[in-house]
């Protein structure tokens, strides 16, 4: 019996050391981030008996248990990925915001003073100090357009910066997670190293949104919360940043040995499926921009197909040229081809294959399944792709709507003094083709219509009027020239070189254009206002910039002359703005057009600040609930350590009083 109560006073001993111990190490690292507070788990020895009565043997210590919600800990690696999400997203929307949204001297302004410098020369139209204002204000404009265009690409390249810094950030947690199952699999009772770990999987949520998976010895297997693993044991998969381009996916019966080609870059993700079979020029096939969930239809609802065609006979879809080439078999209906013109996110398999996880949004905004969905990444890979590129995009649209109205009606203008020499600002790329396959810019908006010339003599009267026809599916940029030099001989020749048409006048004669119902002037960028084809290439036409005098206001008339005051021009633009004009396929006036992506723009940021605010109340909810018990009370700690304390010194009198009943016995003897 006496040996007895010496085991229990040893162990109680012992077991006050450790308790003692552990209160002293939470308290330690009552600041420590990520820590979880641990307790002393007891447990009752086995009873012995003696003299005929069973007696207790006191207690072990046979744990140090981290306290830790693992429901909890799920529920709150949800909320923090989706914080993640808004707030990653809301750092850059914000910023776009700030960009379009200016109170004073924004865009809207900009564009506004512009017209309204048009209306000046409405009223005075040969004034030489309102044209010098006007090509002031014009200046302003193009720097706006350009300024802001080079800004939406810098916020591009600063967002795939931070893609790929999340992703080695994300890559090297996914590496030491795996080093940490191997530590806890060889010790499962480190809490410490449990602590850390655990710690580790909030950092990774918060970049690509996690399930977690604890296992008996304490290990975890780790999966994106699409199911796709990062580590499970110490296997890991890795995620690539990267740009693949165009991957295929043919059925099995397909022999089709062309290619894929593509040029351009979106925030559209192009998934082409063929519905019928046969060789270039004759398969078609539909797009899908949601990964297949739907397809592209034609305003009807039917949905759209194309003809698989070489570069001369591409097609371009979402702002992405495509076009097959080198094929000598047929394409097989169900053949599939994924075009990611952009960087993307890919989970690495154990072969090294890569699959497709770049977020995905459909028509409606809402995420596609399969694809990553929360965490910083998702955030901000949704803000380049649904965002940033859209707003890069209608920005280039507005642009090109503003160079080909402004251009139209100028190329058809005069200004103070007639021409003798003009040459277009765009250039064909195959002069002897048909003009709406010659490669011009804005080779889709000629159409079959009349050119007007006239030319001047010495004395500037008219000399010679020519009425062209234009047939854009007809005529070539040779032909329109071959037909200028048969309508005016030497009075007004036609050339064409690199793509580009000169017209010069004879000896003494200058010429006008009296008029262009074809358009073929402004697509070729001849007698125009704006150089450029979108945002970050407008620029002002620099026959004009050199000499206003050529800043077309007026028009020629009936007789052949432009008359002194002559404002028809001016008139046009003056009112262009509120005008119905085509924006990005969309019919709408220029005015609209702007504050509708402005709108847009800031209905984003309002929604990611929305969604923020409820993520973050989860968050901060969730910690809370945690907290509550795994986080260092010092308060109850100090009271633990001094009821530990308290302990050891019963224990000590235990072994005291043991020590004295033996000494009484042994007197005995």
């Amino acid at each position: 019996m006496i040996n007895n109560l010496y085991n229990i006073g040893k162990t109680a001993l012992q077991n006050a050391q450790v308790s003692v111990n552990n209160a002293s190490n939470n308290i330690a690292n009552a600041d420590t981030t990520g820590y979880q507070r641990t307790s002393v788990v007891y447990e009752s020895s086995s009873s012995i008996t003696s003299l005929g009565l069973t007696v207790g043997t006191g207690a072990d210590v046979t744990a140090i248990q981290s306290e830790w919600d693992k429901f909890v800990e799920t529920q709150y690696l949800d909320a923090l990925a989706d914080l993640a999400t808004q707030t990653s997203a809301l750092d850059y929307l914000d910023q776009l915001d700030s960009l379009l949204n200016q109170s004073e001297g924004g865009l809207s302004d900009v564009m506004e003073e512009f017209f309204d410098s048009w209306n000046e020369l409405v009223t005075d139209p040969d004034s030489l100090s309102a044209r010098e204002d006007l090509l002031g204000q014009t200046e302003t404009l193009v720097y706006a357009l350009n300024s802001t265009s080079s800004t939406l690409d810098t916020m591009v390249e600063a967002i795939n910066a931070d893609i790929g810094d999340q992703v080695d950030e994300a890559n090297q947690l996914i590496s030491d997670l795996a080093q940490a199952n191997a530590a806890i699999a060889a010790n499962p009772d480190d809490t410490q190293a449990v602590s850390d770990r655990d710690q580790m999987i909030r950092e990774l949520d918060a970049l690509i949104g996690v399930d977690v998976l604890y296992k008996s010895d304490n290990t975890v297997t780790i999966l994106t919360e699409e199911g796709y693993t990062l580590v499970d044991g110490t296997d890991t998969h890795e995620l690539v940043f990267a740009e693949t381009g165009v991957t295929q996916s043919l059925v099995r019966d397909s022999d089709y040995d062309g290619t894929l080609n593509y040029s351009g870059e979106s925030g559209e993700e192009l998934l082409i499926e063929f519905v019928s079979s046969g060789a270039d020029g004759t398969a078609q096939f539909k797009v899908s921009t949601d990964g297949g969930n739907t397809w592209l239809t034609d305003d009807s609802g039917n949905t759209l197909v194309y003809t698989a065609d070489d570069e001369d006979g591409s097609v371009e879809i979402e702002g992405i040229t495509l076009w097959f080439e080198n094929g000598t078999a047929d394409h097989a209906e169900g053949d599939r081809y994924t075009v990611m013109a952009k960087s993307g996110l890919y989970w690495e398999s154990g072969s090294g294959e890569l699959k497709n996880i770049t977020p995905l949004t459909d028509d409606s905004g809402d995420n596609v399944s399969g694809r990553t969905q929360s965490g910083s990444l998702a955030g901000l890979f949704t803000t380049r792709d649904d965002t940033v590129y859209d707003t890069i995009s209608s920005l280039d649209d507005l642009a090109e709507s503003i160079i080909w109205e402004v251009n139209s009606a100028h190329s058809q203008g005069a200004g103070l003094v007639h021409h003798t020499s003009l040459t277009s600002s765009y250039t064909a790329d195959d002069s002897a083709a048909v003009l709406a396959d010659s490669g011009l810019d804005f080779a889709d908006n000629i159409e079959a219509g009349e050119l007007t010339l006239i030319t001047y003599d010495a004395d500037g009267n008219v000399s010679t009027t020519s009425i062209l026809s234009v047939d854009p599916d007809a005529d070539s940029l040779d032909a329109l020239a071959a037909d200028i030099n048969a309508a005016f001989g030497t009075e007004l020749t036609a050339t064409v070189t690199d793509g580009q048409l000169t017209l010069t006048s004879g000896t003494d004669m200058e010429f006008e254009i009296a008029g262009d119902t074809s358009g073929v002037l402004a697509a070729l960028g001849l007698n125009t206002y704006f150089t450029g084809t979108d945002a970050g290439t407008i620029g002002i036409d620099e026959y004009v910039a050199t000499d206003t005098t050529h800043l077309n206001t007026g028009s020629v008339g009936d007789d052949g002359l432009v008359a002194s005051g002559s404002n028809e021009v001016s008139t046009i633009l003056a009112g262009l703005g509120d005008e119905t004009v085509t924006v990005g396929g969309t019919e709408t006036t220029l005015t609209s057009a702007l504050a509708t992506l402005v709108a847009s723009v800031g209905s984003a940021a309002s929604a990611a600040e929305l969604q923020q605010t409820y993520a973050q109340t989860s968050v901060d909810y969730l910690y809370e609930q945690q907290a509550s018990t795994t986080e260092v009370n010092v308060d109850e700690e100090l009271i633990a350590l001094t009821k530990y304390q308290q302990a050891y010194e019963a224990a000590a009198q235990i072994i005291s009083v043991t020590r004295e009943m033996m000494d009484t016995v042994l007197d005995l003897v």
